[in-house]
């Protein structure tokens, strides 16, 4: 572990602890538990927006096309009760298992016209089709009702004995809830027909979503179902009801439900997305052709409702039943009391894991993203992998759902954040103070963008230059010629003006190129490509910026021209080779520089610009790498002072798009010339020399061969001669 990561982590440790201590507060005190559930109503919304709900579950639905459809006979709605004793009547003739009524009958309903009828004929119908069914579960409200003005009366009221004995139910537990003050019973007439009484009663949660319900609710002492629960109670029997700290639990002679519930006693309704509906206009329509004798084209088969399960409700508008639910607004509450009761009837129930198992996974996830930032120094995986890691412990969240699995989202989410942004915080501020000292060390040797880059990475890689590194790079070194002549003939401050000027413009290029300024000597100058950040095509970027200082140097001298100032004149040795990088000197002072053999054969190679006469020579080593873009003259095969090996040089002349065509010409004759010379025909070496010499006159190179070949001619060199020049001057 490096001295960047150790720093970072002596951080995280605490920051992790602290956080891990506020998210187990939050989870235990319940802080972010309406955003947690609305993260549950997305993953419903995702997992179960088309599961489709239990075969034996049927829903008959008030909706306006049933509220059109009988307008023009019944009138608006409320309907006559005579209308769902006819759906309680075919329900019943058809098979249906149990039949329960999601609409409230709580008052008589008096007939609209008195003549010809007996009052409350239709309460009457109805209380004689529940009977008579046998199975029909109809709705009242147990509630919590603040005291007012009208009904400060009905607050407290005592439940009639008859109604008690019939419809409470024995409950075993410590049942907590007892604040409920007041109930909407149906008529007498009517709750004493039914085959079961259930409350329809719901709270919505703080943001104003159904989400959960009691199952069992208490008033003075007396305990009653939800209707959702009745068709359950009413069709087994039943041996104990168990009220216990996070489940209900429902024995029977050979089996039990634990019905998970939350420590104030609500059941969290797995929603289902998709039912088994029905019109009631419909249903009824059927009803009226069967009636007459119609058996065929049957909006909807009686067979449909055998041995099912069968809740009337709305879903029209007008109704006012409709609910905001997890699995979106306007759901009718129908679908409520449906999805609670094919949740206990197939045991599809969610399972909300625990403060311990919640802490794991946030701890878990809170090491990885730590461990991102503390051990991966590239910035962009710093800040894309902790959010791919939220990311992905999102997707394990959705996938556990759908196995209704619910662990929580919102606190590791929270968690993470906090992670996230202290840690680049400290980061920031922290490591802002390494920055400043390592770009103080590299400012002066490297461009703006290139400290930018390096300051990038981790100042550990540049503390180990303290000790060395080997590096293969570009070494480059310039010098201007006659230079001295020149400090001779002007005034001292002149000089340094015209020598402060050129370095700048050279310096540039060097930046511009991404190279690293190594230090100047006198009016030379040495660079390096290839550190301190890594280039691939550090030879390129090295000969391609010694082309534009020769480009450079023309317009220079030109205008110096104007101000009869005097022209430099440069030459500049490239090679490529392995060195010894890093902060070289005394404890005291530090250069950031390079030393080696290859820095001493760069040196060498600029020196044979005087030799040659030519601006830019680079070494066989440089030249492979790049042959293909710029466009090279080989010069020769030499020895230069104080090396044992010869070197192939090259003069770099300019890109290959650049060239024209009778410099091509020039440089495929010299290769031809140089073949022949080092096979020793010298005579045919001269005569290719001479046809470079009829293209360009005046070059150097062509003439110093022939030379060199008429010398040879006369003074045939040793038999073990391979054609390398020896110099004897540096």
């Amino acid at each position: 572990m490096n001295y960047v990561s150790k720093r970072r982590l002596r951080f995280i440790i605490p920051v992790i602890i602290m956080i891990s201590a506020f998210s187990l507060i939050a989870d235990y005190f319940e802080i972010f538990e309406i955003l947690e559930r609305k993260t549950i109503d997305i993953r419903m919304k995702i997992c179960r927006s088309e599961k489709i709900a239990p075969s034996e579950i049927v829903l008959i639905l008030i909706d306006e096309s049933s509220l059109n459809a009988l307008n023009t006979i019944t009138g608006r709605w409320p309907w006559p009760r005579d209308i769902h004793a006819d759906i309680i009547e075919f329900l019943s003739f058809c098979g249906a298992k149990s039949i329960l009524m999601d609409i409230m009958f709580t008052e008589n309903e008096l007939p609209h016209d008195q003549s010809g009828l007996k009052s409350g004929s239709h309460d009457m119908r109805l209380v004689e089709s529940t009977r008579v069914a046998g199975n029909t579960v109809h709705g009242f409200q147990i509630l919590r009702d603040t005291a007012d003005d009208y009904n400060r009366k009905l607050i407290n009221r005592k439940l009639p004995p008859d109604f008690i004995q019939k419809f409470s139910i024995p409950v075993t537990g410590n049942f907590l809830e007892k604040e409920n003050n007041n109930f909407y019973l149906p008529f007498p007439e009517l709750y004493d027909a039914s085959g079961g009484l259930g409350v329809v009663s719901f709270s919505p949660d703080r943001d104003g979503v159904y989400r959960s319900e009691k199952l069992l609710f208490n008033y003075q002492e007396n305990i009653f179902p939800a209707l959702s629960l009745v068709p359950l109670l009413r069709n087994q029997q039943i041996k104990t009801i168990q009220v216990k700290k996070e489940s209900l639990q429902i024995d029977f002679p050979d089996s039990s439900i634990q019905i998970p519930v939350t420590n104030n006693g609500e059941y969290f309704i797995n929603m289902y997305g998709k039912f088994q509906t029905y019109s009631i206009s419909g249903v009824l329509l059927s009803m009226y052709k069967i009636q007459k004798g119609e058996m065929e084209d049957l909006p909807v088969e009686p067979h449909e409702f055998k041995d099912k399960v069968v809740f009337v409700g709305a879903s029209a508008a007008g109704v006012e039943d409709l609910k905001n639910t997890a699995m979106g607004s306007a759901i009718p509450g129908v679908f409520l009391h449906a999805s609670i009761f094919g949740n206990i009837r197939t045991g599809d129930f969610l399972v909300f894991k625990g403060l311990t198992i919640n802490f794991v996974f946030l701890f878990l996830i809170l090491i990885a993203a730590a461990s991102a930032i503390c051990f991966i120094h590239r910035t962009i995986l710093q800040i894309t992998l902790p959010v791919a890691l939220l990311i992905g412990y999102i997707g394990i969240a959705l996938f556990l759902f759908q196995s209704n699995i619910v662990v929580n989202i919102i606190i590791p989410s929270l968690s993470v954040a906090m992670i996230y942004f202290s840690s680049f915080a400290f980061i920031g501020i922290a490591e802002g103070k390494e920055k400043r000292k390592m770009k103080n060390i590299l400012g002066q040797y490297v461009s703006p963008a290139m400290l930018s880059a390096v300051l990038e990475k981790s100042h550990e890689e540049y503390l180990k230059a303290e000790v060395g590194t080997r590096e293969t790079l570009t070494i480059f070194f310039s010098d201007i010629r006659g230079f001295t002549s020149i400090t001779e003939q002007y005034e001292v401050e002149k000089v340094v003006e015209l020598l402060n000027s050129y370095l700048s413009l050279m310096v540039n290029i060097i930046f511009e190129n991404q190279g690293t300024l190594d230090k100047f000597i006198g009016d030379a100058i040495v660079a390096f490509w290839g550190a301190p950040v890594r280039l691939t095509d550090h030879h390129y970027k090295a000969v391609i910026a010694a082309i534009q200082m020769k480009k450079k140097l023309q317009q220079f001298n030109l205008d110096k021209q104007k101000n009869n100032l005097p022209e430099f004149d440069i030459g500049i040795g490239i090679h490529t080779g392995e060195v010894i990088l890093g902060n070289i000197g005394s404890s005291k002072k530090l250069d950031y520089t390079i030393i080696g053999d290859s820095v001493n054969l760069t040196s060498r190679i600029e020196g044979l610009t005087k030799t040659y006469r030519c601006q830019i020579i680079i070494s066989q080593e440089t030249h492979i790498h790049v042959k293909e873009s710029i466009c090279c003259r080989m010069l020769d095969n030499v020895m230069v002072k104080g090396k044992k090996k010869p070197i192939v040089i090259y003069e770099a002349i300019d890109e290959k798009q650049f060239i024209d065509e009778t410099l091509l010409k020039i440089i495929q004759l010299t290769e031809m010339a140089f073949q022949e010379y080092c096979l020793r025909k010298f005579e045919s070496s001269i005569a290719l020399y001479h046809e470079i010499l009829a293209l360009k006159p005046d070059d150097h190179l062509s003439r110093m061969f022939i030379d060199r070949c008429n010398q040879y001619i006369r003074n045939a060199p040793p038999d073990d001669w391979n054609g390398a020049y020896v110099m004897t001057t540096k």
